[in-house]
């Protein structure tokens, strides 16, 4: 078990009464044995910790563009397909659906080093949240116009067995993997000039 998840379960402040006996009878609160037994439901990692608020302070926004100084990135902070409009502040158009092979084709025409983010690149985007997506909000204003009904789903450029390639769904907070001709979600991420 992971610190977060002991500090987010004392944090709950269950109400533990430890009686010093001939015996050493652990006397529990009536109302403390449920949320115990639900404590060891196979949940997902991090279920049991705090929940954040689904924003995040360390990127630099600048227009379109979200920068990661953390992990060295630079984001476009709109699917494929989308445009930001500065004065809404948020992402507008339709997100354009593509196969693997389109999503790379399509980077190679918008040039300037724009590529379709590895797994690990897309994981860096998730944030600690229990509303969705999972991902910060203000810097990502529009990952729900992803979710045709099946969860944001958007391409990373890693191969997991040969011809399969992971995706992230940012609305049911998983990872699974897909042909290359599945047609989903894009976001374009390329590196921070040194």
């Amino acid at each position: 078990m992971s610190q977060n998840t002991l500090k987010s379960l004392l944090s709950c402040r269950l109400a533990l009464s430890i009686k010093t006996s001939q015996r050493k009878q652990i006397q529990v609160r009536s109302k403390v044995i449920p949320l115990f037994l639900l404590s060891l439901l196979p949940l997902p990692l991090g279920a049991h910790a705090d929940c954040g608020t689904g924003k995040r302070s360390s990127y630099i926004l600048q227009e379109d563009e979200a920068i990661d100084p953390q992990h060295g990135l630079i984001w476009k902070r709109c699917a494929v397909g989308m445009r930001w409009d500065a004065n809404g502040k948020t992402c507008i158009g339709e997100v354009q659906v593509l196969g693997l092979n389109a999503a790379l084709d399509f980077t190679k025409q918008e040039g300037n080093g724009w590529r379709v983010p590895s797994g690990q690149e897309l994981e860096t985007l998730l944030v600690n949240s229990c509303d969705h997506p999972g991902v910060d909000a203000i810097a990502f204003p529009s990952i729900e116009a992803s979710d045709f009904g099946e969860g944001a789903k958007f391409w990373t450029s890693t191969e997991a067995i040969p011809g399969m390639f992971y995706y992230f769904d940012f609305t049911n907070g998983f990872v699974d993997m897909h042909s290359q001709g599945f047609r989903l979600s894009v976001l374009l991420v390329k590196d921070i000039k040194r």
